[in-house]
């Protein structure tokens, strides 16, 4: 299982390293006639500062959302399935694992359930199965069957096809009502989402406006240290 909290915090401190190095780069006025270490150091940190912003805004949501579910918030659905129905479920996802047309299960399912058996707890942003803990969003396809259930998850890349991530559980005996109620939340989250696009929409407009205003302000930056003539 990724620790979020940690991947959150490598990638806190490859940003604030990458800043520390690129401001003083940027900043400092242009002076020598050898600047070729110091331009490494300006591009090689810009890049690494706008990648490893993607990656902490990534990781910071999903930190977020792990330790909610750990404080017990937005809680839709717990179960606990016990050893025996596991091992049964695990069995029978390894043998539909390799039938053609069925996508492998992402969950863990190689850990050991304990004597009390494998805690699941499902909020409204995500999935704990055990110590694996997923990220869901509100279009994440749920189908639910007699004993057990799947959310099919599809993330988009900008380039290539698109992710697909897979959780096949089974559901403990008498909680099959929990997994309706899962699906009828994530539904009635997903008929709301015109307020997330709405948010998305914001979004994109502060990114189309906020990336012109930042490299305007690089660019004068550059040309009174004397990197731009």
């Amino acid at each position: 299982m990724i620790n979020y909290e940690h991947s959150r915090n490598r990638a806190a401190t490859v940003f604030a390293v990458a800043l520390i190095v690129f401001v003083p780069a940027l900043v400092v006025p242009r002076s020598g006639t050898d600047l070729t270490f110091r331009k490494l150091l300006l591009f090689g940190s810009l890049s690494t500062l706008l990648i490893s912003g993607v990656w902490l805004a990534v990781r910071w949501d999903e930190a977020k959302r792990y330790l909610r579910l750990k404080a017990g918030k937005g809680v839709i659905a717990r179960w606990t399935i016990d050893p025996a129905r596991w091992e049964w479920f695990r069995r029978h996802s390894q043998e539909w694992d390799k039938r053609d047309g069925v996508r492998p299960n992402d969950a863990n399912l190689e850990q050991a359930p304990g004597p009390a058996g494998v805690e699941v707890v499902v909020t409204r942003d995500g999935i704990a199965i055990g110590n694996d803990f997923s990220p869901l969003e509100k279009d994440v396809a749920i189908t639910v069957h007699r004993d057990w259930m799947q959310f099919h998850q599809v993330i988009p890349k900008p380039r290539g096809p698109a992710l697909h991530l897979v959780l096949r559980l089974p559901l403990a005996p008498g909680s099959e009502p929990l997994a309706a109620e899962i699906q009828k939340a994530y539904r009635t989250a997903l008929a709301a989402a015109p307020f997330t696009r709405r948010a998305l929409l914001y979004l994109g407009l502060g990114i189309l406006v906020g990336m012109p205003a930042l490299t305007t302000v690089i660019w004068l930056i550059a040309k009174a240290t004397g990197w731009l003539k």
